[in-house]
């Protein structure tokens, strides 16, 4: 069977065999000739050491450069109403007040908030079920920050060593695109690709979201107030704002709009003080403060200095600094 299928290749080869053999003669009789054949071979072996010798960025922002955690990483909950969400997360000891000595946080994804959080009469439990919904979110977010921070660091220490292959090169250049990072600017590209304190995200979210009660939270999975001007961006329309030229940004789950947020903050050239300040805080070894950096986020809302009081009153009032600390659960794989 083998002999069969060979036999038509060889009876071409015997075709093709001498004009082959006589185009060689020709090309190793002048300089130019052998040049051109060295020049193709090695083009040849480059390619395809660049195919098999570096793995190939994947097909897909998030999925393109890698930015996603793979596998799943939190369990989803179904959509449940505020009273049998609030009621589940109790009964499995998710409180504030267990978080509050340090337990770690359930990998529980909520992806979207109940619709009838208003109705919660009592506005200390909207409150928690408003941050417990959220707050597995946010770590998971910095976690993959993190994560992709050390594949950074280690694509510049490969750079520095002039070690880094053309693959690695061309993925560390995306992300700094990515990230709107200054090209070659290694200190500009780290200052970006950093975590946010878990109780800035949450403050911002309630403040923007009226702690999720709004119609942007309740139809758009909007938490953070995010605008676009395109038409071929999903958007919400505002009510209350006569002949908007925007849209509040819309999102098919509050994870993706977590990550959206983050990257804002990370990338955004109004925020660039705010990442000043947490990368001082991270050179000189602490952690950044909420408080400090809410203060670089006057322009984050029309509200300016009054938004900035706003978010440092709920940092402060509902104890949020309290979860900066925490991590989530340990993952395990059945």
């Amino acid at each position: 069977m083998v002999a069969r299928s060979l036999y038509p290749l060889l009876q071409h080869w015997r075709r093709w065999q001498p004009t082959v053999q006589r185009a060689c003669i020709r090309a190793n009789r002048s300089l130019l000739g052998r040049t051109t054949v060295l020049s193709g071979v090695f083009g040849v072996c480059l390619v395809l050491g660049l195919w098999q010798g570096a793995q190939p960025l994947p097909p897909s922002a998030w999925q393109e450069l890698g930015l996603l955690s793979q596998g799943p990483v939190l369990r989803r909950l179904p959509p449940r109403d505020a009273n049998d969400l609030a009621a589940y997360f109790d009964s499995t000891g998710y409180t504030l007040s267990r978080l509050h000595s340090g337990a770690p946080v359930p990998r529980l994804a909520v992806a979207r908030l109940p619709r009838d959080m208003d109705e919660l009469s009592d506005s200390d439990r909207r409150k928690a079920l408003f941050l417990r919904s959220l707050l597995p979110l946010v770590l998971q977010a910095n976690a993959e920050i993190a994560r992709i921070r050390t594949q950074v660091v280690a694509a510049l220490d490969a750079k520095a060593a002039g070690r880094l292959g053309a693959t690695d090169a061309l993925w560390l250049e995306q992300v700094a695109e990515w990230y709107g990072a200054a090209p070659g600017d290694a200190a500009d590209l780290l200052s970006r690709i950093d975590q946010v304190p878990p109780s800035l995200a949450l403050a911002q979210a309630a403040q923007e979201s009226g702690w999720g009660r709004s119609r942007f939270a309740r139809d758009a999975n909007a938490l953070f107030g995010q605008r676009v001007w395109s038409d071929h961006q999903p958007g919400l329309a505002p009510k209350d704002v006569a002949d908007a030229s925007f849209r509040v940004r819309a999102f098919p789950d509050l994870m993706t709009g977590v990550r959206s947020y983050l990257h804002n903050l990370n990338s955004h050239r109004a925020y660039q003080r705010f990442r000043e300040l947490r990368a001082k805080s991270r050179a000189g070894g602490q952690r950044a403060d909420a408080i400090d950096l809410a203060g670089s986020l006057s322009q984050y809302s029309e509200e300016g200095a009054d938004y900035v009081a706003a978010l440092r009153r709920l940092i402060s009032r509902n104890d949020l600094r309290a979860l900066d600390g925490l991590r989530l659960e340990l993952l395990t794989r059945s």
